[in-house]
Parts: structure tokens; sequence; C-alpha cells
């Protein structure tokens, strides 16, 4: 180590050294949904403006299990029956406008049926309970998701499906969905962002990388197409075969499958109906059975008409029929393609612009939002100003026909028809949606959360922090960057992909530095002064020649040593390592302090030459004195 004297005005301390923020990527999760029910039939006798409360059971499923709600199902039509619930409840009505279902929010701990008739009614209903448990998978190219059914143990009367849903923007699709030893499962319900498994049993689940898709979008029936299938023989229909209007991509194909055969009474009819492509929703798959017979015996009973049938939805570019039945099989297969919305998104809401050219070509046009479970749809207004609020599956008069509408019960989903055959409604349908806070607890590494931290969101979001929790609140269904800072020093730049409600925390190394200044004799300094260079903290260091800095971010900076504002040093600092106390000892060429001036090595040479330190101390002090440039010492 060497020193050397340097005028005043040349000196320069060491360039700056900043921490480097930490990159924290929280990526596209797979979203498992464990739904424990319980389901019991009510019948209850109501007088006129009587009511009867349904609330919660005693019994839950266990532990892990939150209370999601309850689906009242009506056991036939009652006109007179009104509902009333304390919290969020969402309703559905059949074709003819009677009510058929109430979807009761988690928040509602009672539910009312009244009876507004004048006379005595018996009302039979179907209650199920709801209790979830969510899990939250990263999604990686070849990711596979093992789901037992039921996953728990349940307690009797309860049953269990599981749901696993995909981030709509996420860059992941669904592929497959197996039993464990690699065949297809059957009893399932699947697309390219969903699977829903309601058969106890094991199952594998396959992700791949696959294409995004918008959370708001149009979608669009074709006209129905029909082919023929000889027998024992396939028919393939692809892409290429469809005329896919202009901006628009083929989602997939509903396919309708069937044929018919009469055998005589005790004979089977052989063979199936398969349908197969890149991915196959099976809707319905039967043989249905009718006995041919003459009022009286003129004609025995000894003809059986057989109608076997495949209704499935596949998506993708391509389908085949495969069939070993023995008569020809009828195919009407439809279309189905989609395009991004014109959507503009707002604090509170959507704004969906639909041009007469989105309604072209097509039997039925769709708007449809696909969201995260930070939000939930409240209602749809549509461009002639009618709203529609807490209704799932619903079904309007409209221009001589039927407009269908729908805001799912947990308000992640919603759709609305804007044209069907010849009735069409332009113009912009406004969405309006309660958005939750995205929230990223930020932690220190050896425990309890960090204060003193501050926060911006990249797209210019709201954010608040209060108790080491960074909220940002976010209203477009797209990945949200965070920078956040720590005592003003950039300490965690955040990228969140899935907008869930799962565990987003951010650990930071906040550490203690003990900053010890001893001289060329090992002697303690007291009274230097020391800083970090790139971070806030300063200090003068006691008798024994420490200071202590309390709360310092991991990181690789510089200390700023100054001894009597004549001596310089600087040292490396590594703030990192195991243990929360970090200690660095600082080195200076200071062989003692007289009368407040530090008085280094090289000044000891002097002395040797005849100069007593106390007098060079006093002429240095002189020199300062009268604001005379003297020579100072950097380490070097």
């Amino acid at each position: 180590m060497r020193f050397k004297l340097l005028p005043i005005a040349l000196i320069g301390l060491a360039a700056l050294v900043l921490a480097a923020p930490v990159n924290v990527v929280f990526p596209y999760n797979a979203q498992i949904e464990y739904l424990a029910y319980k389901t019991v039939t009510l019948t209850v006798q109501l007088g006129p403006g009587g009511t009867y409360t349904i609330s919660p059971p005693a019994v839950t499923p266990g532990s892990g299990f939150a209370y999601n709600g309850m689906v009242i199902q009506f056991q036939g039509v009652y006109p007179s029956i009104q509902v009333a619930a304390n919290g969020f409840f969402s309703r559905s009505y059949n074709a003819e406008g009677f009510l058929q279902a109430v979807y009761v929010g988690p928040d509602a701990s009672k539910v009312m049926l009244i009876n507004t008739a004048n006379a005595n009614i018996q009302v039979q209903v179907q209650v199920t309970y709801q209790f979830v448990q969510d899990q939250y998978v990263p999604l990686a190219n070849g990711t596979v998701l093992a789901v037992e059914l039921p996953n728990a143990k349940l307690p009797q009367g309860f049953s269990e499906s599981a749901t696993i849903r995909l981030d709509p923007n996420a860059p992941y699709v669904i592929t497959s969905v197996e039993l464990p030893d690699g065949t297809p499962a059957s009893a399932y319900r699947v697309e390219p962002k969903v699977v829903e498994l309601t058969q106890p049993g094991t199952y594998k689940v396959v992700i791949s990388r696959g294409q995004p898709l918008p959370p708001a979008l149009l979608v669009k029936s074709l006209s129905p197409q029909t082919a023929t299938v000889a027998p024992n023989s396939q028919l393939t229909v692809s892409g290429s075969q469809i005329s896919v209007p202009q901006g628009w991509q083929l989602l997939g194909y509903v396919v309708f499958a069937y044929t018919g055969n009469v055998v005589l009474i005790g004979q089977s009819s052989q063979g199936q109906i398969s349908v197969s492509g890149g991915l196959v929703d099976i809707v319905n798959n039967n043989t249905l059975s009718f006995v041919i017979r003459s009022v009286s015996y003129l004609i025995p009973p000894l003809w059986e008409a057989k109608l076997s049938y495949t209704i499935a939805i596949v998506y993708g570019d391509s389908f085949t029929i495969t069939s070993t039945m023995n008569s020809p099989v009828n195919v009407v297969y439809i279309p189905v393609v989609y395009k991004p919305a014109q959507v503009t998104w707002l604090p509170d809401r959507a704004l969906v612009n639909v041009t007469q050219d989105d309604l072209q070509d097509g039997v039925w046009t769709a708007v449809v939002l696909e969201l995260p479970s930070l939000a939930k749809i409240i209602s749809i207004k549509t461009p002639g100003n009618a709203v529609i609020t807490n209704a799932t599956d619903v079904q309007l008069v409209w221009g001589g026909g039927i407009r269908m509408a729908s805001i799912s019960p947990d308000g992640h989903e919603a759709y609305i028809v804007v044209q069907e055959g010849d009735t069409a409604e332009p113009g912009v349908y406004t969405f309006m949606i309660n958005w939750e806070p995205l929230a990223i607890t930020v932690a220190n590494k050896f425990g309890g959360t960090v204060g003193d931290i501050s926060a911006n969101a990249v797209q210019g979001y709201n954010v608040a922090v209060s108790n080491g929790v960074v909220n940002v609140y976010v209203y477009k269904p797209e990945p949200v960057e965070v920078q956040i800072a720590y005592k003003g020093v950039p300490a965690a730049d955040v990228l969140v992909q899935s907008l869930d409600l799962s565990q987003h925390v951010v650990q930071l190394g906040i550490y203690n530095v003990k900053v010890v200044v001893v001289g060329a004799l090992n002697q303690p300094i007291p009274n230097a002064q020391v800083s970090i260079n790139g971070f806030p903290a300063s200090g003068t260091t006691d008798s024994s020649g420490s200071v202590l800095f309390a709360g310092v971010l991991e990181g690789n900076y510089t200390v700023v040593v100054n001894v009597g504002n004549r001596v310089h040093v600087t040292s490396a600092l590594a703030v990192a390592g195991p243990s929360q106390t970090v200690t660095l000892v600082v080195k200076t060429p200071v062989v003692a302090i007289i009368d407040g001036v530090p008085i280094t090595i090289t000044d000891a040479a002097a002395a040797a030459g005849g100069v007593s330190a106390a007098g060079l101390a006093l002429a240095l002090r002189r020199m300062v004195s009268k604001d005379e440039a003297i020579a100072e010492v950097e380490q070097v």
C-alpha cells in the first residue's frame, strides 16, 4: 500500500459504485382450483310474503379449503319467488325468462327466498355449497401437472372436482389430458387455456408452448358445413378448406357426427365414431335406442332403431372423423374464428368497439372477455344503454329472436352476442370491472418485511406502499413491471406475468455494516468521517474507531473515510454473506492525531528530520487558519 501527498484542488474521490437492482421474474402460472362441494335438496313451504333463509353449512371440507359461495338451483318454475342476499349474487334465467339458478358469492352469509304471491307455495331447491383450494404452478415448456381427485380426505357428503386455468396471455396451451400410464383420459372438458376434471382418478395435464389468446376478443361462427363418412373409413377436414374472413383466425370447429341403423331386438350395433384433432373436447358421446312397435300387435316390436352420435369441440386447424360403423356417418361441422377486439382499458372499465365490418360473414358474433383472477366483471352495457348485471346465462328478446349474454359467477369471464343472423348492434360495449391491486411483498431475507421502500410501475399504474407491501393498481390484463427502491436506491426490477392471487415475495438482503477505521499501527481512529458511496449512509467513528450503519442494501460499494479533512482513504465494500452483519476494517496511514490534526507516516518521516510532531501539527494548523493550501493525504 502506497500513500502520496496531493494538493487539495487535485484530490478526487473514488468513482461512485452503485448496488445493482436484482431482477425478479414471477413467471406465468397454471392455477389449479380444487372445488369441494356438497349438494342438498330442500323443500320449503312459504306462506304469502313468507321468507326462508339459506346459510353456509356448519361442516366444511377441512383445512386448506375456503368457502366460495353456493349455487341454488330451482327444481321447478316459481314465478312468485324472489331472491335477496347480504352479498354478491348472480341470477340465471331459462328461455321463458323464469328464475332458474342463483350463484351466491363467498361474501354473502345468507340468502333469502321471498314469496311475493298471496298464496302458499311449496318450493324445491337444490343447494350446492362450494369450497376452494388454489394451487399455483410456474409454467415452462413441457410442464406436466399431476392432479388427483379427490386430493384430500373429505367429510361424508362432499365431492370434489378440479379446474386448471392458464392466463389467456400466456404463451402456453394445454395439449393433452392423460392417465398415469400415458393413455388419453376420457372424463374431462378442455380448451386451450382451461381443463375441468370431475371424475375421481389420477390425471396428467400436459402443457406446452402455444399461442396466447387476447383477453378481449371477437368470436364468430361461420356457416355450417356437411360431409359424409363412408362405413369403416375416415374423413379429415383442414383449415385450407375453410374460407376464413380476412383479419380473423381459425379457432376450431364444432363437430356433430351421427348415424342411424335399425337392428333386430337383441342384436348389438357394432362400431363407434371417434373425433381426433389438435385438442378435442367431447361434449357428448351417446347411443339412443328406440323400439319400433305398432299400436296393436299388427307389427310386433322386433326392431330397434339406434342413433349413435358424437358432439365435440375441436381446437386447432384440422380434425378427423374415424368411423368403424357399418352405416354412413353424417357430419355437420361449424368453423369458429376469432380476432382481437378493439379495446380501451380504463381503471374501472373496458370499452370494446364493434364495427359494422366486424359483424359480416358470420352466423353469430360475440364479444368475449377472459380476464385474470384480479379482475371481476360487474356489468355489461350495450351501445343502446341496456345494462346486464348480476346475470349468468341470460336470454334477452332481441330483434324478434334471442340475444344471449353472461357474466361468470366469479366475474372473470363474460360474453355478449352482438350479431345473430340479420340482427346486429355495432358500437361501444362497456364492461365495468373491479380490479384488486397486485400485491408484492418486499421481505428481508433475514426475516420480516422491509420498510423505507418506494415503487413505481413502468406502465404508469398508481402504486401505494405500506408495511413492506407494494400495491399496484392494475387495470390491464398484461404483465406488469415494477421498480422498487430501498432508501432511494434501486433495489429490484420486478416482472409479474400472471395477474393472479399467488404470493409475490421479493427478497432483499438488508445488512448491518460495521466500519472500523484504524491507523498505521492498527490503533483505532476516532472522529473519522465515514460514508458509503451510492447509499445514504454516513457517520463518525467512536472512541473504538467504529461506526455502525443499520439497514444497508446488499451490493458492492465504495467506503470513503475522511480523517481531519486531511487524510482520505477509500475501500471496496461487499455487502453480502450469510451473516446479517458485515464488518470492514479500513486502514489509514495515520500514526497519531495531535490537537485534532492527523499525523501520517510521511509526516512522521519529516519529524524524524528535526521537527517535532507537536511542532509539525502546530504548523499545519496555522496553515489551515490562514486558508493556505496544505498537503492532503490520499490512499492510493
